[in-house]
C-alpha cells in the first residue's frame, strides 16, 4: 500500500510539473521575445526540452508498474531508463544551440529590458524550485532523476538569470546576456552528461554501478560448501533492479541440500547487492581439493580465476 501511495504522488508530480512548464515556457519565450534576453530565450528552451522529458516519464512510469508478460519476460523496467537516454539526446542537442544562438548574440549585440527578465527569472525560480523539491526523493530512480536534474538545473539557470539581470542593470554590458546563455548551456550538457553514461550502461546491460564480478564472486564463495563459481554474468535490468547468472560447483550431495544452498546464495545477493533475479546452475565434484580457477570469458583479456580452497 506504501509504494502505490509513493507511486501516485509521483505521477501527481510529474503531471503538475508538465502543467507548470507549459506555463513558464510559454511566459519565458514572450518575455525573452520582449525583453531581448537571450538568457530567457535560452532557458525558455532549456524548459521546453523539459516536456518531451516529462512525457516520456510519466509514460515510462505508468510502464514499469505494467507486469511481465509472455513477450517482455522482464516486465517493462527499462522503459524509464531509455526514457531517460532520450531526454539527455535531446538536452544535447540544445545546449549546441544555444551556443551557437550566444555566439550570434555577441556578434550583433541587442539592448535587455533587465525588468523583465528579473520578474519572470523568479517566476521561473519558483516553479522549478517547486518540482525539484517534489522530486527530491525520488533520485534511486533514474528515470526521475534525470527529470530532477533538469529542473534542479533550472533553478539554477533562473539564478543566474536573475543575478545577470542585475549586473546589466549596474554595469550597462549587455554581453552578459551570452554569456549566462552560455552558462545555462554548460550547466544542461553537465546534468545530461551522468545521465547518458548510467542510461547508456544499463541499456547496455553493463554490470550495475559500484559492482564487481569478483566483489559478488566472492561472496558466493563465503555460502557454506560453495567450492567454485565461474561463467558469472550480472547486468542492470532497470535502474533499481539486477540479475545474475552463474555456476556454482559443490560437492555431491542429494537435490533437498542443492536448493538449501541456492535459497543462501539468493538471499545473500539481494541483501548485499540488491539481486532479485538470479539463475544458479550446480555442479557436482567428487574431489574436495580439485579446483579449477576461471571467471566468465568475454572478449579481451583474459579474467582473473576466483576459487576457494
Amino acid at each position: 500500500m506504501h509504494l502505490h501511495g509513493e507511486q501516485r504522488n509521483v505521477t501527481w508530480m510529474v503531471r503538475l510539473a508538465l502543467v507548470l512548464t507549459v506555463v513558464l515556457v510559454a511566459a519565458e519565450f514572450v518575455a525573452g521575445t520582449l525583453s531581448h534576453s537571450l538568457a530567457l530565450i535560452s532557458d525558455g528552451w532549456h524548459n521546453l526540452s523539459d516536456l518531451p522529458s516529462l512525457l516520456l516519464a510519466w509514460v515510462a512510469i505508468y510502464l514499469e508498474r505494467r507486469p511481465p508478460d509472455h513477450q517482455k519476460t522482464f516486465g517493462y523496467q527499462r522503459a524509464g531508463v531509455l526514457a531517460a537516454f532520450i531526454n539527455s539526446l535531446i538536452l544535447t542537442a540544445i545546449a549546441l544551440g544555444i551556443c551557437y544562438e550566444g555566439y550570434q548574440r555577441i556578434l550583433h549585440p541587442e539592448p535587455i529590458q533587465t525588468g523583465v527578465m528579473i520578474w519572470v527569472g523568479l517566476a521561473a525560480l519558483v516553479s522549478n524550485g517547486t518540482i525539484t523539491l517534489g522530486l527530491a526523493h525520488q533520485r534511486n530512480d533514474l528515470n526521475l532523476r534525470a527529470v530532477f536534474i533538469h529542473n534542479l538545473g533550472d533553478s539554477l539557470s533562473n539564478i543566474a538569470i536573475i543575478a545577470g539581470a542585475w549586473l546589466i542593470r549596474w554595469t550597462g554590458q549587455h554581453f552578459i546576456d551570452p554569456l549566462l546563455a552560455f552558462l545555462i548551456a554548460g550547466m544542461i550538457v553537465w546534468s545530461a552528461f551522468g545521465v547518458i553514461v548510467d542510461s547508456g550502461n544499463i541499456l547496455l546491460e553493463s554490470l550495475p554501478k559500484g559492482m564487481t564480478l569478483e566483489g559478488v564472486a566472492a561472496a558466493i564463495l563465503q555460502v557454506p560448501r560453495v567450492r567454485e563459481v565461474h561463467d558469472v554474468h550480472v547486468w542492470s535490468l532497470g535502474s533499481r533492479s539486477a540479475a545474475l547468472s552463474c555456476h556454482v560447483k559443490i560437492l555431491d550431495m542429494p537435490t533437498s541440500e542443492t536448493e538449501i544452498i541456492a535459497e543462501q546464495i539468493r538471499r545473500m545477493l539481494a541483501e548485499r547487492f540488491g539481486i532479485t533475479h538470479t539463475t544458479i546452475q550446480f555442479e557436482h565434484t567428487h574431489a574436495p581439493g580439485d579446483f579449477h580457477r576461471y571467471m566468465p570469458q568475454p572478449a579481451g583479456p583474459k579474467e582473473p580465476a576466483v576459487s576457494r580452497e
